[in-house]
């Protein structure tokens, strides 16, 4: 079939496995298509929020020296 779509075997394989997982047929614990980009989505959520925090910070600790002048 892989040489038929002129594709590697392991190409066809990975995709079979990749579908397989996103119809809830995967192995356990193995992310679907759509809770993969989720987490990515997340996690990048995640890294802006704590560049906010460490901004805030930043911010608070000038203001704070600020006002002791």
């Amino acid at each position: 079939m892989a040489r038929e779509l002129g594709i590697s075997s392991e190409s066809l394989r990975g995709w079979y496995r990749k579908a397989k997982t996103d119809r809830g047929e995967g192995e356990s614990g193995e992310l679907t298509s759509a809770e993969r980009e989720e987490l990515k989505r997340l996690r990048k959520e995640n890294r802006e929020q704590q560049q906010t925090i460490e901004i805030l910070k930043k911010a608070t600790a000038f203001f704070v020296k600020e006002n002791d002048r």
